[in-house]
């Protein structure tokens, strides 16, 4: 059995207040998500934020589709908090979309909180802060064991 190969293409990045103001970045577009193998689909849609807007900021919503075309599962969250997945519900797939079984609700992911004192670190996660923290038995040309870069992590 081969593994899956996906492609997919990225939606555009915005990054606002570049000279003056609060930088921040916004995500807009469509991106559609192929799996080669089964001929599954996702197709997420990223809303660009809107000053005027009503609608929940950094919004994602998107289906996932068999091979013919048919939703079998809603995607509704935002790109920077949380994604969940819903079931469509029974019938409901049609050429503007499915309706989603609010019973079938389940996280897909969902953002851990920032450790204690992030914006004295730039506002890195867990993770991010521990990928450059020295390892047992590493190479010898590990960059982490530059001299420039010893008493660094």
């Amino acid at each position: 059995d081969a593994l899956p190969i996906y492609t997919w293409k990225k939606v555009t990045t915005t990054v606002h207040n570049i000279i003056v103001g609060k930088l921040w970045i916004d995500q807009s577009g469509e991106i559609d998500i192929v799996n080669h193998k089964t001929g599954e689909k996702c197709n997420l849609k990223f809303a660009p934020y809107s000053y005027f807007s009503r609608d929940v900021p950094r919004k994602v919503t998107g289906e996932v589709m068999d091979p013919t075309g048919k939703v079998h599962f809603i995607l509704s969250g935002t790109w920077d908090e949380k994604m969940d997945g819903f079931r469509a519900a029974a019938g409901s797939s049609t050429e503007h979309g499915a309706e989603r079984a609010e019973e079938s609700r389940f996280m897909l992911w969902k953002r851990n909180p920032l450790p204690k004192n992030a914006e004295n670190m730039y506002y890195f996660s867990e993770l991010a802060l521990t990928l450059n923290a020295y390892e047992e038995n590493t190479a010898p040309t590990d960059s982490r064991l530059r001299p420039d870069q010893i008493g660094r992590a």
